[in-house]
């Protein structure tokens, strides 16, 4: 069954989810794109908090294809705690690039359905240079959800390529409670969340509160629940 990631912007948020059934939590900076990236000392503070009681993630920013950029990104969130490294995919032309990015931690691969998605040729690609999984999201949080660009077929046939080659898979992308069923139905290993746990589901800069962060947990759970019970 699907895990839980939610992203979180801030030392505050981590205490918000480190008792509860959130599975990973992801850091960045919202008010920085998609996957904007938190200041490294921020990202120790919080990772050193967590203390590996759950698994973390953090994004490397919303950066163009530049090589020596990405890689200094990479390097430095590295040198953290963290267990994942999410890179973004822009367009193509970032495959090559990325494929010749390295890195102690796992790597994975961020595209967006407001832009494209990989062949299965440039999945393989990703995951013979070492990549630990690829995940769906949208760039643009302002066009929509995941599901207003891309057909559950599609997403379907993103995630079983993936595990076929035994890459983890993830599903963002501005998606809500609304959307629980039909996600745990495509099975990724893992639904991300951010701007349904916050006060204002409208923005992604606003606080994530308790309340909507269990709202989610119960639903999906909920969900395990039946289904196994069925």
């Amino acid at each position: 069954m699907s895990k839980i990631l939610a992203s979180i912007k801030d030392l505050s948020e981590a205490k918000i989810l480190i008792d509860t059934d959130i599975d990973i939590i992801d850091l960045k900076d919202p008010s920085k794109g998609a996957l904007g990236r938190l200041e490294k000392n921020d990202i120790e503070i919080i990772v050193n908090f967590i203390n590996k009681k759950k698994l973390t993630s953090s994004t490397v920013g919303d950066l163009p294809n530049d090589i020596e950029l990405i890689s200094e990104n990479v390097d430095e969130v590295s040198s953290t705690n963290v267990d994942f490294i999410k890179i973004g995919v822009y367009d193509n032309s970032y495959i090559k690039t990325l494929c010749n990015i390295k890195s102690c931690k796992k790597l994975i691969a961020v595209f967006f359905a407001d832009k494209f998605l990989p062949t299965k040729n440039e999945i393989a690609e990703l995951k013979e240079s070492g990549f630990s999984g690829i995940m769906v999201d949208t760039s643009n949080k302002k066009s929509g959800n995941l599901f207003n660009h891309v057909t559950h077929y599609q997403i379907n046939n993103f995630i079983t390529i993936a595990k076929s080659m035994n890459l983890l898979t993830g599903i963002a992308g501005s998606i809500n409670k609304t959307h629980i069923d039909d996600i745990i139905k495509l099975n990724p290993n893992y639904m991300g969340f951010r701007g349904a746990l916050c006060e204002n589901n409208a923005s992604r800069s606003s606080n994530i509160t308790a309340e909507n962060v269990n709202d989610i947990v119960k639903l999906v759970r909920n969900y395990k629940i039946i289904s196994i019970s069925a």
